[in-house]
């Protein structure tokens, strides 16, 4: 029995590589020519939408459940790391504002788009790798393991720098220890929660600028490329670590007896 679910665990992240080498140039030659809003709300469509299906179908194979309570707490949770992470960017001189917030009708379906994103990855790598994991090697193991394979699709995805991998593999530390203690759903809302405002409210993501749904308030992060002054932004900040650090500390201080 645990080498099965080890095996289909490591099925599960090998699918997920596979969608991104195979699926991800074929939806980016379908969204090719389109405006840059269609173009990033089909590609998000079509490849976390295939991601989703792979988790629900492996998951069906493997007899899991999944719980979904937590959202809202797991929300709280993910934006007060943020909020933690760009005082610290403030504190640090890099926070500045940028050229301008840009509020229109394509927020709410650049909210969706990530939401899909954010519970596709959480459907397969908490909702599915690390309980398959936690048959095979136990929970102290499955955690960390799930959370590797997790920075490593960032990796995939072209988030090379070493800073953005450690802040990926600390945050997957962080959705793992939701999903054990409080459900995939709580795994979710942090997730969502941290992703969405980053890129929504305070248009954080990309570094400088916005994306193409825009934001509610337009803010860059110049100068000291540990504090955030760089390309890969918040997420290829030590500020980040920190938050996330310290997010995981209050999980496990928090988690149910």
């Amino acid at each position: 029995m645990r080498a099965r679910a080890i095996a289909l665990a490591g099925a599960g992240v090998l699918a997920t590589w596979a969608c991104l080498w195979g699926v991800a140039p074929f939806a980016d030659h379908l969204v090719r020519g389109a405006s840059p809003i269609v173009a990033e709300a089909g590609f998000g469509a079509i490849v976390f939408g295939t991601i989703l299906v792979l988790a629900w179908g492996l998951g069906r194979v493997a007899g899991v459940s999944w719980r979904w309570a937590g959202f809202s707490r797991g929300a709280a949770i993910g934006l007060g790391a943020l909020l933690l992470a760009i005082g610290y960017c403030a504190l640090a001189g890099t926070l500045t504002t940028g050229a301008g917030s840009t509020v229109s009708l394509a927020l709410p379906l650049g909210a969706l788009v990530i939401l899909l994103q954010v519970v596709a990855e959480e459907a397969m790598f908490r909702g599915v790798v690390q309980p398959l994991l936690v048959r095979g090697v136990g929970a102290g193991a499955a955690v960390p393991l799930t959370a590797a394979s997790f920075a490593a699709l960032h990796g995939v995805l072209g988030g090379l720098e070493p800073v953005m991998l450690a802040n990926m593999l600390l945050g997957g530390v962080l959705f793992g220890l939701l999903a054990l203690t409080r459900g995939v759903g709580a795994a979710i809302g942090a997730h969502f929660a941290w992703n969405a405002f980053e890129q929504l409210g305070v248009g954080l993501d990309p570094n400088p600028g916005h994306g193409a749904f825009g934001a509610m308030i337009d803010l860059d992060l110049r100068g000291a490329p540990l504090w955030g002054g760089s390309v890969a932004g918040l997420n290829g900040s030590i500020a980040m670590g920190i938050a996330v650090v310290v997010a995981i500390l209050f999980v496990l201080w928090r988690r149910p007896a």
